[in-house]
């Protein structure tokens, strides 16, 4: 059976290395498939020949298409109906926190995140 791919949406390269590090540290052995904004995601699961993620960790504050404007977008085209949602995002407010959970997404991490609480997260959402 083929592993899924776990994709990860970070435009800064440095948080990008960290996620990786993170990922491959906690025996997670999914292949990770890097975007540097929503567009670029949002453009991936339109192509019908897309290969189905386990899970997106998604960045809300990136260019062209932040996280929120993806998750918006992803939602009215029903694009990520059963693909888990985690957010990790450096600006944790409320109001950023109640939006995401608003827009569906299935866990919210603040960055630089605490790898027992990404561990539980994705554990506890069967990514592996």
């Amino acid at each position: 059976m083929k592993i899924k791919p776990l994709i990860v949406v970070e435009d800064y390269d440095i948080d990008y290395e960290i996620i990786k590090e993170t990922i491959e540290e906690s025996g997670i052995n999914n292949p990770l498939i890097r975007f540097k904004n929503g567009l670029e995601i949002m453009n991936y699961l339109k192509d019908e020949n897309f290969e189905k993620p386990v899970a997106i960790l998604l960045d809300l504050y990136m260019p062209e298409m932040d996280g929120f404007e993806f998750l918006k977008s992803a939602k009215e085209e029903k694009l990520l109906k059963n693909i888990k949602i985690i957010v990790l995002t450096a600006k944790n407010t409320d109001k950023t926190r109640i939006e995401s959970y608003k827009l569906g997404v299935n866990g919210y991490l603040e960055k630089p995140f605490d790898v027992f609480d990404f561990l539980q997260i994705i554990r506890s959402n069967n990514y592996n």
